[in-house]
């Protein structure tokens, strides 16, 4: 009888401890394969968590250097001087943006001016009641000027909301919305011009007519979703029902040419927040743009913003730490289960290795017949494998990405305007919100590589468990066994 025909008839007859070995095995071979899988999948998660949590930095005028600043008269009261030094415009943008791995930027500016209809008629703003100085007629309004809306945290954060026309983004230029409540107050519709104007009653001091003003097309209305918290000391340009949001690059020209005008020197911003795709990869961006010698870098200086993905820097790699306790925990323990099992059984076959060995079968076939008998088993192991490890991959994955999100989130610092208190005049928050991919799920896939590597595991754990637990009973000779195996 060939070896094969007497394993499949042991591995058949015995067919209970056949059983427990397939389940010591399919537990193992599946645990090891999902967490490899798992292993896998995880690297890009990892990735785009970092992304989704976020990191920035900011490019600003340096204050901080005495030779930037121009000393004023010291008084009593009052000593220090103002910035004389280069302001961030969009050529020093653009060599930041030339250098790898950052995404995008986002430079705002807020200025004060008076809102006019096309025809020149003064928009009035809306009242605040409680206080004592509201004026019908007012129109001096808040202007803020934005690369893109979708960077500004009140839009991000659901706290204003576009109900009518759209967003304006980087691209976009002479573009403006405003409120519901201004809208209607003042009879504007989408695709209206509202006109900016800078005069005297705004800065002062005279500037010239045909420069006073900027025309603005109104490409999106808005509503406030969030209750602002307004009382008696509340002026109207506090008030975000008389905010006017409009694209920053258009604003800057203006303010630029309105300069020019009265013989003073262009400006530009005072700060520039640049975002990163992979905040892991900051210290390398961060050098990089300090060897551009295109940049004065008498003038600016840069901070780091890498909170957040510091924050969530732990549960990233927890998450593939634990994955890797997990396989070899099951690992070591499938092993340890599998030789006590083996050796126990072994010993029942003393009587079976004795008639073998008496009738001319060598010790290397006996051996040779349980190793085919655990392959037959094996392959059968192999197959469940498989199927069992597609089923619960993802749910697996799923758990393990939910905890380090959830971890991640209870560490981060939380933003004022998440909360469910009221935006007073004191919190608004203008911190440029950059969109990130958003890792709702993780996608494991079982590879051709994994598998190879998994079955080639079990192999090895089958062979390495079989040679132990045989070696006892190898080393009796026939003889003994009949003696003592009756």
């Amino acid at each position: 009888m060939s070896v094969l025909k007497r394993a499949f008839l042991y591995v058949s007859r015995k067919w209970q401890q056949s059983l427990i070995i397939f389940l010591v095995l399919l537990i193992v071979c599946t645990s090891a394969l999902i967490g490899f899988a798992v292993l896998k999948a995880s690297t890009l998660a990892a990735t785009n968590l970092r992304r989704q949590f976020g990191g920035t930095f900011n490019m600003e005028i340096d204050m901080s250097n005495l030779a930037n600043m121009q000393e004023v008269e010291a008084t009593d009261q009052y000593t220090g001087g103002y910035y004389v030094g280069k302001y961030l415009d969009h050529t020093v943008i653009d060599e930041v943006m030339k250098t790898s791995g950052i995404s995008e930027y986002s430079a705002n500016i807020g200025v004060v001016a008076n809102l006019k209809s096309g025809n020149g008629v003064y928009h009035n703003l809306i009242e605040n009641s409680q206080n004592y100085y509201s004026l019908p007629n007012s129109h001096m309004a808040q202007i803020q000027g934005w690369t893109s809306l979708h960077q500004c945290g009140y839009f991000a954060n659901q706290i204003l909301e576009i109900t009518q026309g759209e967003m304006f983004t980087a691209d976009g230029l002479g573009e403006a919305i405003i409120s519901r409540e201004l809208a209607e107050k003042n009879h504007i519709k989408l695709g209206d011009m509202l006109t900016l104007e800078i005069n005297r009653e705004v800065t002062g001091f005279d500037l010239p007519l045909e420069k006073q003003m900027c025309v603005f097309e109104i490409v999106g209305i808005f509503d406030i979703c969030k209750e602002q918290q307004i009382d008696q000391y509340t002026s109207q340009r506090q008030m975000l029902q008389n905010w006017v949001f409009v694209d920053s690059r258009t604003l800057l020209i203006y303010l630029n040419e309105l300069l020019k005008s009265i013989g003073e020197h262009p400006i530009g911003y005072e700060k520039v927040t640049f975002s990163v795709n992979d905040p892991a990869e900051m210290d390398s961006i961060i050098k990089n743009i300090q060897e551009n010698k295109a940049i004065d870098w008498n003038y600016f200086k840069m901070k780091i913003d890498n909170t957040n993905y510091q924050s969530a820097e732990s549960a990233l790699n927890n998450m593939d730490g634990g994955i890797c306790i997990i396989i070899m925990a099951i690992t070591i323990a499938g092993i340890g289960i599998l030789i006590l099992l083996l050796s126990i059984w072994a010993k029942s076959r003393m009587y079976e290795t004795g008639i073998l060995l008496s009738v001319g079968k060598s010790k290397w076939e006996i051996l040779t017949q349980r190793v085919t008998e655990m392959v037959l088993i094996t392959v059968l192991v192999f197959i469940m494998t498989y199927v069992c490890s597609n089923i619960v991959a993802n749910d697996v994955g799923y758990l393990l990405l939910s905890q380090a999100n959830k971890q991640s989130i209870e560490e981060t610092k939380k933003n004022p305007l998440h909360s469910d208190l009221p935006i007073s005049v004191n919190n608004f928050d203008l911190t440029p919100v950059f969109s990130a991919p958003k890792v709702e799920e993780l996608t494991v896939n079982i590879s051709a590589d994994m598998i190879v590597i998994v079955y080639v595991m079990e192999l090895l754990t089958v062979l390495f468990s079989i040679c132990i637990a045989s070696i006892s009973v190898m080393s009796i000779k026939p003889k003994i066994i009949f003696t003592k195996y009756k």
